[in-house]
């Protein structure tokens, strides 16, 4: 089954491309483009000043074209946040993930904009919210994309690619030991 991209409001189109062709190389699916959703408004939280990715989880599991994918990715240009911690770059909940490429810019921490690294980020945190959709834990082996990022030395240090044990897992649509 295929993997489907839902852009939420604004992305650019060059990260779509990019997004597309590095999560269809890392699952070996196609990756289609679902029906665009608005701004998420209704996930707003305006004493955070930060969006709840639990609440634009639940409208993404809720479109009527959700259960023709194998598995749907939003991409979101928002901080996201869940009430337990101060931000999250992803998160996931069954076939259904989403990821806040905010944090993930050099510009959010004042830093100057580097295009190629932002898209290194925004497809590593893809490929990994993916990851948790098809039954994958958070892996021991901090190369692999399935590695907790914590920080953004987390995400810088991994690949965007799979180790070999989340890989077989993956295919097999099994969860990797350790």
């Amino acid at each position: 089954m295929s993997i489907a991209l839902i852009v939420i409001g604004r992305i650019e189109k060059e990260l779509l491309s990019i997004l597309q062709a590095g999560i269809s190389k890392a699952f070996q699916r196609p990756v289609i483009f679902g029906q665009a959703m608005p701004e998420p408004v209704y996930a707003f939280d305006k004493r955070r000043n930060q969006y709840l990715s639990t609440a634009i989880l639940r409208v993404l599991r809720e479109q009527p074209e959700t259960p023709r994918y194998g598995r749907v990715l939003g991409v979101v240009d928002h901080d996201l946040y869940v009430p337990e911690l101060h931000f999250v770059f992803g998160q996931a909940s069954g076939t259904v993930a989403v990821i806040a490429l905010a944090r993930l810019r050099p510009g959010f921490y004042g830093l100057p904009e580097d295009p190629r690294l932002f898209q290194q980020r925004a497809l590593t945190e893809a490929v990994h919210e993916l990851g948790h959709t098809y039954g994958l834990h958070h892996c021991v082996n901090p190369r692999c994309v399935m590695f907790f990022s914590n920080t953004l030395h987390d995400t810088d240090r991994k690949s965007s690619a799979f180790c070999l044990q989340c890989r077989v897992c993956v295919r097999r649509g099994t969860q990797a030991k350790g």
